[in-house]
């Protein structure tokens, strides 16, 4: 008898994990502008309005412009005049009604902004609303100082005679400064603080205020002022600055100086020497390292998206840039959008419960499931296969969301396929998620496969008659009834140099005949072929002397050889039936 009944469990393989990438603001959008804080301000036919993280609209899309963040806090712009500003959290400061322009950069700073209008100079206090002035001139601060000019009358603030002020950020304040000698009146010109430093100009000569010390100290060409035969750097003219591309500049005697856009120094050019740059303290805001890289491909133009070194969504961005932590400001349909990726949050897909699959007959039904995070909505979700032999069928989809997770299941068809054997063999497939319009990269599943043996070959009897060896073959299928029918064909065949008919002489049971053989031994093979799936073939040895009936069982027990399917095997339709997995522990 050759008898298998094959049917195994190795535990928990055919199932993936990936990273959870999600719209954090879906591309409907001319443009968009991460502002930080989790504030986004997009564009639609040159307006502009804001959003939060969770695509919650903060400001309307109805002004011209919106300011980055400074001091927490970002300008509006409408029809060319500031109208007012919001917080990092969302809280609007309408100042329109005091029909102001900005002076100096369009940001606050230190926590003040600086406009004007007929009346002067302000500086508005973000946190309160608060203004001070009006003045004849406010520069932004810098380091928590600002040089102003205070009028000498409040009749003509804009075209009267003023004086050079320090005030402080810290207290809205004049700052009286140590000038020796001299007094407020005396000072011609004052830089904003850079360093702890402002260039203040008094009575035509150069000096360096520092702020901690309260020094003045005078400049000179050697830069040491205490040497008496050194020159003092001196005006030469009366006092002109001017405004150039990349901030301002100023002529003495020996030279000049350029300051930034902030009237903060950056260098000392004198006249026959190379210019000495002076550094500037900068606002740093340091760019958080991120884990999302764009993914081109040689057979698209299309871009997918690469996290910490694995794809998680393939080709289908027209751009992908503005890389921020774990966002990217990517481009689809000619509309921009933004993608997150959700780190402390994971999908998995598994197939058949974790387990590994045999095959029998034609094809195998199982579930195929997508766990998801909570909130990631199923009714978005749609799942498709890369492999024509794992077939979903989408009539039994199924949904359940709770608190912990989100499940979409289908029943899942898997043609047997066309290489397979009868010991579990490594394979895979690969299955893509569509969510809320991202196509996610293909999860690959990875599991053992086999072909489940239910036949029994039986060597019933044999016999010799004159030349010829008769021999009695029983074929079951012991396969669970599950009220479907199998058929199958059965072959029977020797070697070339032995002749072979046979017939079947009932259900499952069939006679044959060989002649033309040499030796003690008949080799013959019974081949059993049901429709689409492969060929198992039996091998029988069978003695041509001492073949009395009682030798019938002594026969050696060979394990049947499953012949594989070549790539030209006709393609045959999957059973339209279930066929239930018999299985045992490995």
């Amino acid at each position: 008898m050759r008898k298998i009944l094959f049917s195994i469990i190795i535990f928990v393989t055919a199932i993936a994990t990936a990273q959870v990438p999600r719209w954090i603001i879906h591309p409907s959008y001319d443009s968009i502008k991460m502002l930080g804080n989790g504030y986004y301000v997009v564009s639609k036919n040159n307006q502009f309005g804001m959003l939060d993280s969770s695509e919650k609209v903060v400001l309307p899309i109805q002004y011209d412009s919106i300011s980055v963040f400074n001091s927490h806090h970002a300008l509006l712009f409408s029809a060319g005049k500031c109208v007012g500003y919001v917080s990092d959290e969302g809280k609007v400061t309408d100042i329109s009604e005091f029909r102001c322009e900005i002076s100096g950069i369009n940001r606050f700073s230190c926590g003040y902004l600086v406009i004007f209008n007929n009346s002067g100079y302000y500086y508005v206090n973000a946190e309160t609303g608060e203004r001070i002035g009006p003045l004849s001139f406010a520069a932004p601060f810098s380091e928590n100082y600002a040089w102003v000019r205070v009028p000498n009358s409040l009749k003509h603030v804009l075209d009267g005679s003023s004086t050079y002020h320090v005030m402080s950020a810290k207290t809205g304040e004049l700052v009286k400064l140590a000038l020796g000698e001299y007094d407020s009146d005396d000072i011609d010109f004052i830089s904003s603080c850079s360093n702890g430093k402002s260039i203040i100009v008094l009575k035509k000569r150069f000096y360096e205020y520092e702020y901690k010390t309260n020094s003045l100290i005078p400049l000179s060409t050697d830069g040491n002022p205490e040497n008496k035969k050194s020159r003092v750097m001196a005006l030469e003219r009366p006092l002109n600055v001017s405004q150039r591309d990349d901030g301002y500049i100023t002529y003495f005697k020996q030279g000049y100086m350029t300051f930034d856009y902030l009237m903060r120094l950056t260098g000392i050019a004198y006249y026959g020497q190379d210019p000495k740059h002076v550094e500037v303290a900068k606002d740093v805001i340091e760019k958080p390292q991120s884990s999302l890289t764009p993914r081109s491909y040689a057979d698209t133009p299309l871009l997918g998206l690469v996290y910490d070194g694995t794809e998680i969504l393939s080709a289908q961005f027209d751009k992908v840039s503005l890389l921020w932590g774990d966002q990217a400001l990517v481009m689809q349909n000619g509309k921009y959008g933004l993608v997150g990726v959700d780190r402390n949050a994971k999908l998995s897909f598994s197939l058949n419960d974790n387990l590994n699959i045999g095959f029998e007959h034609k094809t195998v039904n199982t579930m195929l499931k997508a766990t998801c995070p909570p909130y990631m909505d199923t009714k978005l979700m749609t799942i498709s296969s890369t492999d024509d032999g794992y077939i979903i069928n989408v009539d039994t989809r199924k949904e359940n969301t709770n608190v912990e997770t989100s499940v979409l299941t289908y029943a899942c068809t898997l043609k047997i396929p066309e290489e397979i054997g009868l010991e579990p063999s490594p394979t895979s497939t690969e299955f893509v998620l569509n969510y809320d319009g991202l196509k996610f990269s293909p999860f690959k599943l990875n599991f053992n496969k086999w072909y489940i043996n239910n036949y029994e070959v039986l060597l019933a009897s044999h016999q010799i008659s004159g030349s010829e060896l008769i021999a009695d073959i029983v074929v079951k299928n012991n396969a669970k009834n599950d009220g479907t029918n199998y058929f199958y064909d059965v072959d029977i065949s020797a070697s070339d140099s032995v002749a072979c008919k046979f017939n079947k002489v009932n259900e499952g049971l069939y006679k044959a005949t060989f002649s033309g053989w040499r030796g003690d031994l008949v080799y013959f093979t019974v081949g059993i072929q049901e429709d689409g799936c492969p060929q198992l073939v039996y091998p029988f040895p069978v003695k041509t002397r001492n073949t009395s009936q009682k030798d019938a069982g002594n026969t050696p027990k060979v394990i049947p050889k499953v012949r594989i399917k070549t790539p030209s095997a006709p393609v045959h339709k999957p059973a339209s039936s279930t066929k239930k997995i018999m299985v045992i522990p490995k």
